[in-house]
């Protein structure tokens, strides 16, 4: 009887996989109640399987990184390939919803320019963010910590605000349309914006206490060694891109910008170190070094890596396809035959109006603050400082050769002797006329050693004064007043001795 009910037990087992929980279990409980065997040997392999599911269900969601609070409990079946694929879903929701804001670091920090361009580039996209007036663009929302979250709206990523900022849009039928208001009220709503900028995280988010400073932005192009190095790391990029990298009559270059004087001003080795790419030509290429001086560089993702038809700049994070502004057909006098997408490339238009490599009140120094008109873009801060650095080198290898020499100083020098000495007595006398030649020429040699020094130093204030500020003179001028030299012992002596004396 025990063999007959185990295997009618085993056959029930095998036809109701494939049916609901309940029904499977109303038979299952059947069958235990008819005898104490059937009991003893259906049970424990029922549940070894229940049990077994489960621990491979919660294994997955462990891997997973799921809490074990959803996980089904001990005794109940369930549909694992649905329940796995609903775990995933949820998954996959919740990142693509955070996507956009894991681009910046959920910190504070003001001070830090790479947190702000990262803030920067969620607005990038024009599908979400369109441009906004100067009190309300992007720059002003990525300085109070916010960052791009959907379409025209921003959320701060240490307070968790999101705000919708919509100036003269509305839907209709499904679609965003501008729509006609009255200047009076869009001054209004940009200044209600302007407000919220600050006001809308929570009170105790330290990002309404305090942004970032106007002068993050700014590119620090004053040391010559750092800059020659990061516009040789550019020009490397942007020269592994040559086959894509436009012809030169291609550019629209400003008229400031004079490539030949920047060739002469590079220092000789420039192009050789670190050595170059085999594939390198032993020409510079003038197009590659142009977008490097205006602050290009080639495009990498993060996840293919270098992007080889493509540049960017890493300060406005504007991306630039090369291949739309090469020509795609060049006749052998360089006449173009068939033209390119776009008429030509002007590096300086190209970057974002923020971009301090072409606005020059984003690279504006504190001390130019009052003078207007001297503010320079960051490429014409470039060219001036490889300018400066050639100046400084031509003064430096002017001076180490060595200088020219008289007759009188090619000699070794010998030690005064006593009159009537013998070494006096054995040398020869000279004549008055070999005497003054000899003092002309020295005069001659120490004037002309004296106008040189002088020409040098002037050069060498002049170019120390392209460094100094207004600021840095007055403290040296008050300091020089506030410290005087301290006198000498003959100089205490003579004071005391002429104060007696009036006495």
């Amino acid at each position: 009887m025990s063999t007959n009910a185990t295997k009618r037990k085993f056959n029930t087992l095998l036809q109701g996989l494939g049916s609901s929980s309940s029904k499977a279990a109303n038979d299952t409980s059947a069958h235990e109640t008819g005898s104490p065997s059937n009991r003893s040997t259906t049970s424990p392999g029922s549940e070894s399987r229940v049990s077994s599911a489960d621990a491979e269900l919660l294994q997955k969601r462990r891997r997973l990184g799921f809490p074990d609070s959803t996980a089904p409990k001990a005794g109940k079946r369930t549909n694992l390939s649905a329940t796995l694929s609903a775990i995933v879903s949820r998954r996959t929701q919740a990142q693509d919803s955070s996507k956009k804001s894991t681009g910046a670091p959920a910190r504070y920090a003001p001070t830090d320019r790479g947190d702000l361009l990262k803030r920067l580039g969620t607005f990038q996209e024009i599908t979400d963010w369109t441009p906004k007036p100067d009190k309300v663009n992007e720059i002003e929302w990525a300085k109070r910590g916010w960052v791009c979250h959907g379409k025209e709206t921003v959320r701060c990523l240490l307070c968790n605000r999101e705000l919708v900022v919509k100036l003269n849009r509305k839907v209709v039928d499904g679609k965003e349309v501008p729509v006609l208001v009255a200047s009076e009220i869009e001054d209004a709503l940009v200044d209600k914006y302007a407000d919220l900028i600050v006001t809308s995280h929570q009170e105790d988010c330290l990002w309404r206490k305090r942004g970032c400073d106007d002068s993050l932005l700014r590119l620090s192009l004053t040391n010559a060694t750092t800059s020659l190095a990061a516009l040789r790391e550019r020009y490397d990029e942007l020269l592994a891109r040559k086959s894509f990298l436009p012809y030169e009559f291609n550019l629209r270059l400003p008229e400031e910008l004079n490539l030949d004087d920047v060739l002469s001003h590079l220092p000789n080795d420039f192009f050789t170190k670190p050595p170059p790419a085999k594939e390198a030509e032993a020409q510079p290429n003038r197009v590659a070094l142009s977008l490097a001086l205006m602050g290009w560089e080639g495009l990498n993702n993060a996840r293919i890596g270098a992007v080889p038809n493509s540049a960017s700049c890493h300060t406005c994070l504007r991306r630039l396809g090369l291949w739309m502004f090469k020509s795609k057909e060049v006749g052998e006098n360089n006449e173009v035959l068939v033209p390119a997408p776009m008429d030509f490339l002007d590096p300086a238009r190209e970057h974002r109006f923020f971009c301090p490599w072409a606005n020059s009140e984003t690279q504006k120094q504190a001390h130019s603050q009052k003078a207007s008109g001297q503010d320079l873009p960051g490429w014409k801060v470039l060219v001036r400082t490889i300018a400066n650095e050639a100046h400084l080198r031509s003064v430096y290898e002017e001076r180490s050769p060595a200088r020219p020499r008289t007759e009188r100083s090619m000699g070794a020098p010998s030690t005064p002797q006593r009159p009537g000495t013998a070494a006096s007595i054995n040398t020869p006398i000279q004549t008055p006329g070999s005497v003054g030649a000899g003092v002309d020429n020295a005069e001659e040699d120490e004037k002309e050693r004296d106008a040189r020094d002088k020409e040098r130093w002037a050069r060498l204030k002049r170019v120390k004064s392209l460094f100094e500020t207004k600021g840095s003179r007055k403290l040296r001028h008050s300091i020089s007043k506030s410290i005087s030299r301290p006198g000498t012992a003959t100089s205490t002596k003579s004071a005391k001795s002429n104060g007696g004396q009036k006495e």
